[in-house]
């Protein structure tokens, strides 16, 4: 046990040397990790108000639907699309 923890290069300063040089290979990396993503995360920013643009226009759209459909036959001004006028 006493080798273990004593300067020398026991198992546990290989341990620790391999671990210490696999953070540093990460920390290299990390920088190219986030210019590589940058690109990615504004097309999908850029598609996401898109589609949230989208979602609204639909919403809007339902909502018309469902206020026409709200409002009694007899007291609409306009008939329907495709019906004809009740005379």
């Amino acid at each position: 046990m006493n080798e273990l923890l004593s300067g020398g290069m026991g198992i546990l300063g290989i341990v620790i040397f391999v671990f210490l040089l696999a953070l540093a290979i990460l920390w290299f990396l990390l920088p190219f990790a986030i210019f590589g993503t940058k690109d990615k995360l504004n097309a999908l920013i850029a598609e996401s108000r898109q589609i949230n643009a989208e979602l609204a226009r639909v919403t809007a759209e339902l909502q018309a639907t469902r206020a026409l459909i709200a409002t009694p036959r007899a007291v609409a001004a306009a008939p329907l699309p495709g019906e004809r006028p009740i005379l």
